[in-house]
């Protein structure tokens, strides 16, 4: 690692003498990677000559004997821009044991050494729920396009180094041997209108806070390191003001409540969490998870009319109530319970690009509805649907059916494809509600359903697949590989990382195993659905390449 460590061994040197109990940290966030002697000649300006930073760092560290001088330098480097962006710092306290021990060894890296954590708890709780926080928000855009540009590069890479290659194989995928052979445009991430409070859909834990309290809201920090402390969610910048006053609203009855909350070590107590759904419709759904293990069938149906008769008199006017008892061990809503409906219909309802479509407590639902309705309009656009032509449009892991009726009014026939029965049931009856009658679905894997177009008399097909976060099995993009009929795929990844074998799978050459001609990325673009994280949603454009020829058939 190259870095520039001087002032690491003078704090040694002292600390061994005795004269520090602490090492007084600064980390400058916001530096360029790479950019080791620009950020030197920038420190050095405001009289600074000693910090560690290495080449892949976009941060670097200042060490100091005391408070005041690390905080002096603050003053002077806090907002400073620097290659287009502001610098911002942040301040920390290192125990000298552990860094001289650090030094001692030579075996630790610099994660190993214990820090003081001088966060307040709210500060802990937006690290974690939405780490970008304190970076602007057109600097979080820049940084999810260029991460976007990192993935198709990194597609072009592993595409270009499969081993065991053709000649024809190797001039199927000829556009690898180059960046700009690529020939991928890559467009302007397409930035989410609401940049707060955008979650529809938020799932609470119940517990205590750090006074012992009883909380609605989440765990600081993660279970599987021993954390139960739960936090108000009221300074989270993602959840909607709605959704935080059913938090409170609940944590009120929780408070009142004859029974304790959960508690997840002991694996005793009652209340265990809560999900809401604040839609755009005004349309609000609550569903309460209860461990009723120690309690009579009494005890809960007591408590049934206990729920129903609080949230009635409430000001939150839910659409529909649900309680789900859950004795499992797992924490979190999960369908594994039984969940029934105490007020309402159990739907709640959401409208997208004029179409309305009801939303159960399971289904997968986009959380941020003004940027999604971008994203389909984008998906439709892509798709470049001539209506002079016959189009049929695969909807492959189609969910409840949200992308494939957006845009059924533009195309022949719209088949749907998805492998939970449950989301095929909303499908169904989602087109129903839009007068949609040029639609099929099939509750069914992708493979054993895709051959419904092998025969397809339409002149286009265009498949549009939006599969989880961690992708689809290969069998599906083999699937999809050899069904002829499809010269275009636009691929919708909320995990590029995690989908990139499927990225792979489509555009690596013709083999036994992956038959049929491959496709390349012809351009892409990043979607902000969740501002303030680090997750974004990427869209890729894949177009089938001809025989013999990086020509590709559009």
């Amino acid at each position: 690692m190259n870095s520039i460590n001087n002032t690491a061994t003078t704090v040694q040197h002292q600390a061994e003498n005795g004269k520090n109990e602490f090492i007084h940290r600064v980390k400058i966030l916001n530096l360029p990677p790479h950019e080791i002697n620009s950020t030197k000649r920038l420190l050095q300006n405001h009289g600074i000559f000693k910090f560690k930073k290495a080449p892949k760092w976009e941060y670097a560290f200042l060490n100091y004997e005391t408070e005041e001088a690390a905080r002096l330098a603050m003053s002077k480097l806090e907002g400073v821009e620097f290659k287009k962006k502001k610098l911002v710092t942040e301040y920390s306290k290192v125990s000298e044991k552990a860094f001289r021990s650090r030094f001692e060894t030579k075996k630790k890296k610099a994660e190993d050494i214990v820090e003081i954590d001088t966060r307040t708890p709210t500060e802990k709780l937006a690290d974690q729920v939405t780490p970008l926080y304190k970076v602007p928000y057109h600097d979080q855009v820049a940084k999810k396009h260029k991460l976007g540009a990192r993935y198709l590069n990194t597609l072009r890479k592993k595409v270009h180094a499969l081993p065991e290659i053709n000649d024809a194989g190797k001039e199927q995928i000829a556009w690898t041997n180059t960046l700009e052979g690529m020939d991928c445009e890559i467009l302007d991430t397409i930035q989410s209108p609401d940049i707060n409070g955008y979650r529809t859909k938020c799932e609470f834990t119940i517990g205590k806070n750090l006074e012992g309290k009883e909380t609605v809201g989440f765990l600081l920090g993660l279970y599987r390191d021993g954390i139960t402390a739960v936090l108000s969610s009221d300074e989270c910048l993602h959840v909607p003001e709605k959704a935080k006053e059913i938090a409170k609203t609940m944590e009120n009855y929780i408070r009142g409540s004859d029974y304790d909350v959960y508690d997840r070590v002991e694996k005793v107590g009652v209340w265990r969490s809560i999900m809401t759904r604040t839609q755009r419709t005004g349309d609000i759904m609550i569903l309460i998870q209860m461990n009723t293990k120690e309690l009579s069938d009494e005890q809960v149906n007591a408590e049934k009319k206990k729920l129903v008769e609080y949230w009635n008199k409430s000001d939150i006017n839910a659409t529909t109530l649900m309680l789900q008892i859950w004795n499992g061990d797992s924490n979190g809503i999960t369908d594994k319970g039984t969940t029934e409906i105490l007020t309402g219909d159990g739907y709640v309802y959401e409208e997208i690009l004029g179409c309305r479509f009801r939303i159960s407590s399971s289904a997968f639902f986009q959380v941020n509805t003004p940027a999604t309705e971008l994203l389909y309009s984008k998906c439709a656009e892509w798709s470049n649907i001539n209506e002079s032509k016959k189009t049929t449009l695969l909807d492959l892991c189609c969910g409840t059916g949200t992308i494939g009726i957006t845009m059924a009014t533009k195309v022949d026939r719209v088949v749907g494809i998805e492998m939970i029965p449950e989301a095929i049931v909303d499908a169904k009856a989602n087109a129903l509600m839009n007068n949609i009658t040029n639609v099929q679905y099939y509750a069914s894997k992708v493979e054993e359903k895709i051959d419904i177009v092998a025969n397809e008399k339409n002149e286009e097909v265009v498949a549009i697949l939006d599969p989880p976060r961690n992708g689809v099995h290969t069998s599906v993009i083999r699937a999809v590989r050899e069904s002829e009929q499809i010269q275009k795929v636009i691929f919708i990844s909320c995990d590029a990382k995690q989908a990139m074998q499927n990225f792979i799978g489509l555009c690596r050459p013709t083999s036994n195993r992956f038959k049929g001609l491959p496709f390349k990325p012809s351009r892409a673009v990043s979607i902000d659905l969740f501002p303030h994280t680090d997750h974004c949603e990427l869209m890729i454009e894949f177009v089938r390449i001809n025989q013999g020829t990086t020509e590709i058939k559009v």
